[in-house]
């Protein structure tokens, strides 16, 4: 009977508190939202400049986190302006010019990261979680399986909601740690703070077959610039669409000689794409 109340208290104080789970289960869970097999995501990318607003289509093919295509081309009077594709493949990112070694910054990877071990492995890098973050231990006794929190595992509002934030407090609101903003109902990516110090957030997600949740709209920040993603089409493919991707890494960059967006545009492929 004494074990039966001291459970319920045990219950009890995790509701009232907020029970936050170990950081591996938070991302298992994250990835099991990133579905299966190849999906081709169309998505409009808004550049904004001090003329107007320059618009360009992204159609990806995506096989897994570490397998995926782009193409980009000019949207409305820049349709036959502007059109270049990047393969990216295990760490690589190849161009009409160049394969090299693929930044930092390259934020696609984390939406479609199908292996826990993927997330966990590039969270270590970013000094998001600890080297051992990877050690999976296995328990000898009652004692090992007790609840112990994880510091750089807290809850924390975001969107209007409450997320998991994994990283470590920061003591310097001037020099915010990176950081990854898991929503607690949906175990979805909606925030991430780059070493870089570069921000994106996620909202709307819509659920897609073959188990994806993908967001409706992004927003990457850095410096003063701000850059908005509106996901147009998400469609479940075979793996013979990717006979659909164009058989030459060619690029046309005509419509953007003189536009004010120029260097915002390079930027951005050069960084986060």
């Amino acid at each position: 009977m004494k074990s039966f109340f001291s459970l319920v208290i045990v219950l009890v104080s995790f509701s009232a508190f907020g029970f936050i789970p170990r950081s591996t289960l938070i991302l298992e869970k994250t990835a099991e939202n990133h579905g299966s097999g190849l999906y081709v995501i169309e998505q409009e990318v808004q550049f904004p400049s001090q003329q107007d607003t320059l618009s360009l289509k992204e159609t990806w093919w995506v096989d897994n986190e570490n397998n995926l295509r782009v193409w980009v081309t000019g949207l409305r009077e820049m349709k036959d302006l502007i059109s270049f594709g990047f393969i990216y493949s295990n760490g690589s990112k190849a161009s009409a010019t160049q394969t090299q070694r693929l930044g930092e910054d390259f934020i696609e990877k984390y939406f479609h990261a199908r292996k826990t071990d993927s997330l966990t492995t590039w969270l270590i890098q970013m000094k998001i979680l600890p080297g051992n973050a990877l050690v999976k231990k296995t328990p000898r006794n009652a004692k090992d399986v007790e609840y112990s929190p994880e510091s750089y595992v807290r809850l924390s509002r975001v969107g209007g909601g409450i997320a998991f934030l994994l990283g470590t407090p920061s003591n310097n609101i001037n020099e915010p740690h990176p950081g990854f903003w898991i929503e607690q109902d949906q175990f979805v990516l909606r925030k991430m703070r780059l070493p870089s110090n570069a921000e994106v957030s996620a909202d709307k997600y819509t659920q897609y077959s073959r188990g994806l949740w993908f967001p409706k709209t992004r927003q990457v920040k850095w410096n003063n610039q701000t850059v908005a993603i509106q996901t147009l089409t998400v469609s479940a493919k075979g793996k013979e669409a990717l006979q659909t991707f164009p058989q030459k890494l060619s690029s046309k960059m005509d419509g953007l000689q003189n536009h004010a967006a120029k260097a915002l545009v390079e930027e951005f492929y050069s960084r986060f794409r």
